[in-house]
């Protein structure tokens, strides 16, 4: 599996925020009692932490598992429906250099699942009560928070000054 300039940046991106995120529970989960005073704090980064690694997960598979999805977009069968639900996204895999396809795919794919999750929070969000509206803001700040590691790497796959 060929490791791209883009795939390494995001991957990159995604999983700082993840140790980040782990760190901080991790940190607390060693002192109960400094866990009891953040609590709040403690549930709104395991929300967090959810949404990241979701997508973390989505877009990791897709690359290592590319050898065998060459037929579904290079996509993992949870990420392919998204692509093909967005048009415009597909129109730009379709028309991608043949060598450039498995990254149109990955970054397009997980762009289409990542905005999928988002849309599927925000209904739910003018629902919510109190505590279900912050769980689902720390998820949706986790999606955004993915998206544009995803964006700034698919800006920069390019760029041999970086």
């Amino acid at each position: 599996m060929k490791e791209t300039r883009f795939y390494s940046i995001a991957l990159e991106n995604i999983d700082g925020e993840i140790n980040r995120l782990q760190d901080f529970c991790d940190m607390l989960d060693k002192n109960p009692a400094e866990k009891k005073k953040q609590i709040v704090e403690y549930k709104k980064t395991k929300y967090r932490y959810a949404a990241v690694s979701n997508v973390w997960a989505m877009f990791y598979f897709c690359h290592r598992l590319m050898d065998i999805h060459k037929d579904t977009h290079y996509l993992h069968p949870n990420v392919e429906p998204f692509l093909l639900n967005n048009p415009s996204y597909l129109s730009l895999y379709d028309n991608a250099p043949e060598e450039e396809k498995p990254e149109y795919g990955w970054y397009y794919g997980t762009l289409a699942f990542t905005d999928g999750e988002i849309a599927k929070l925000e209904e739910k969000l003018p629902f919510a009560n109190d505590w279900e509206k912050i769980e689902l803001e720390e998820r949706l700040g986790g999606l955004r928070f993915a998206k544009v590691c995803l964006d700034e790497a698919w800006q920069k796959r390019k760029d041999v000054s970086v």
